[in-house]
């Protein structure tokens, strides 16, 4: 395996993806195409006021040089519309064909993003035609008054440089929003700010110059170095932010110096493991049944991924009963997985010391070096009561613990001799 999967993924064949996404991508092409032609009736009305708008002279001057022209930006100024009001459809169905290949804190991120940009585009769209441009216009005919020139302007080519601009800050504003929610989010950090950078200034200036006329290439200049200085100043935090911490986690050294982050998965297995608490430096993230239940393992693997956990440690789940496909996503996330067994532990008892989970924790190792287990283990042990200490790869079927008993799973040949030390019988047992 050489991807992550969810468990939301099939494995149907990119193929049948590309097909979905064709056809979903038609309807929304076919409703901006209907309400195009439904805009259109009124859209004379709509530029009337805009040019109205724009117009910078006390007495009208703004004319039509170009019949064609006019009409090409009036159909073109009714699709734009079209395309605004037809965008929640579109983004229920980008959010349905994304959905299923996205962790839960992206989906939301996405769904925010989505919504966002669409208040945002209606926002900077009637703040440019209303606002800003009569202003601009305004002062850039001033300039005519002091040289004597009488101005005269084209409606068409106002209109398409209007919507050139009403478009670059429609992009720049969305790519604003995704570097602040990615940031928010922490999925964006110093580690992965190349590939962050790659794809929104890329997509970004991609449409911007798509738009802009070909024939105006100072402001295809201008926009493009005002866009690009506005979103690095915007994620100039988030572009530079260390790695995200969360759920307690830290960053722990093993012997040779390699860094750890290791979370210890709280799953109470459906009531049947107890809960016990995690060593100094792990994180922890609580569960209810992460090896039944398909949601609660997309969001532990949105948690390893958005803090990059070297290592999980279950409570109760036993790695083995796991979905092979979402143990190999854990590997392709650089964690590996470990169980402390603890629902199988809590059933060899039946009184309430719970000792043996206590050490099942304590003989923890990597990052944690030998040494270390062997001190845990043995200051657990001092004035426990314990006489004897069953041990073996496995726990035994239909085991009995004493209350002068307890067990502890694979223990290293260092840490049997000293408990031994301490006056402990030492028995092996086995199935």
């Amino acid at each position: 395996m050489n991807d992550l999967h969810l468990s939301s993924d099939d494995r149907n064949s990119v193929q049948s993806h590309l097909d979905e996404l064709s056809k979903r991508l038609t309807s929304v092409i076919i409703l901006i195409i209907i309400l195009t032609g439904v805009w259109s009736f009124s859209i004379d009305e709509i530029l009337n006021y805009v040019l109205g708008r724009l117009d910078p002279c006390e007495e009208s001057c703004v004319n039509i040089f170009s019949p064609d022209e006019w009409a090409g930006t009036r159909w073109f100024s009714a699709a734009v519309i079209g395309l605004l009001t037809a965008m929640p459809f579109a983004i229920h169905q980008a959010y349905s064909f994304a959905k299923p290949g996205l962790l839960p804190s992206e989906r939301r991120a996405f769904v925010i993003w989505m919504f966002m940009m669409w208040v945002l585009a209606f926002g900077s769209l009637v703040f440019i035609m209303a606002e800003f441009l009569p202003w601009l216009y305004s002062y850039g005919h001033s300039f005519n008054d002091d040289t004597g020139l009488i101005g005269r302007y084209d409606a068409a080519e106002m209109l398409r440089i209007s919507i050139s601009i009403a478009w670059a800050m429609i992009l720049v504003l969305a790519a604003m929003s995704v570097v602040t929610i990615a940031g928010m989010s922490k999925l964006l950090w110093s580690g992965n700010a190349g590939w962050w950078r790659l794809r929104i200034h890329g997509i970004m200036l991609m449409l911007l110059w798509l738009v802009i006329p070909a024939n105006l290439p100072g402001l295809l200049f201008t926009l493009t170095i005002l866009a690009s200085g506005i979103v690095e100043l915007i994620g100039w935090k988030s572009f530079r932010a260390s790695m995200p911490i969360g759920h307690g986690m830290q960053e722990l050294l093993d012997f040779e110096g390699r860094v750890h982050r290791v979370l210890y998965v709280d799953c109470r297995c459906c009531g049947t493991s107890p809960k016990i608490r995690p060593l100094k430096g792990m994180g922890m993230v609580e569960f209810t049944s992460v090896c039944r239940d398909s949601e609660q393992q997309d969001n532990l693997l949105d948690v390893v991924k958005r803090f990059n956990a070297t290592k999980v440690v279950f409570s109760g789940c036993v790695v083995e009963s796991m979905p092979v496909d979402y143990i190999d996503s854990l590997r392709f996330l650089g964690c590996d997985a470990d169980s402390l067994n603890l629902a199988r532990i809590s059933v060899a008892r039946t009184d309430s010391n719970d000792i043996d989970c206590k050490l099942a924790m304590a003989s923890q190792t990597e990052p944690w070096s030998e040494e270390s287990v062997v001190k845990k283990c043995l200051e657990l042990l001092e004035d426990s009561g314990i006489s004897t200490i069953l041990f073996g790869n496995e726990i035994p079927f239909g085991m009995n613990l004493q209350s002068d008993e307890a067990w502890i799973t694979n223990p290293s040949k260092s840490l049997i001799q000293k408990i031994e030390n301490l006056g402990i019988t030492m028995k092996y047992c086995s199935n």
